[in-house]
């Protein structure tokens, strides 16, 4: 009797078909790795932005203007579009909520953050 061994078709089929679906969601996920990992750069960047321009408001020698304003700043080769909402607060003090955004027509923002400035007269 001449028993041959090997594999059958259906068996090399099945194996094909397994690694064909373990290299699609392998590409899948390496895709969606990239896409997070740029998202998480950009938030980055942009809570730089965010925290360089309050800290340059905290560090004025006058009081941040009250109401809306809109700036630019480079960073990273890019433009990032800052808009500051100032207000008065209680105890001599300014609330100023900064919010960054890559396209100044947007309604989202990537980043934002709140700080206070106080009186410029009483800083040492």
């Amino acid at each position: 009797m001449n028993k041959r061994r090997g594999f059958t078709l259906i068996e090399v089929l099945v194996a094909m078909t397994i690694l064909a679906v373990g290299a699609s969601a392998l590409v899948s996920s390496s895709g969606a790795s990239a896409f997070r990992s740029g998202k998480l750069r950009e938030r980055e960047v942009g809570r730089w932005v965010a925290t360089n321009h309050l800290n340059t408001l905290q560090a004025l020698p006058t009081w941040p203007d009250l109401g809306t304003k809109n700036t630019e700043v480079e960073m990273v080769k890019q433009t990032w579009y800052i808009r500051t909402r100032t207000k008065a607060e209680q105890l001599d003090l300014r609330r100023m909520d900064i919010e960054v955004r890559l396209n100044p027509d947007a309604e989202g923002y990537i980043y934002s953050v709140a700080g206070f400035a106080g009186n410029p007269q009483h800083r040492f």
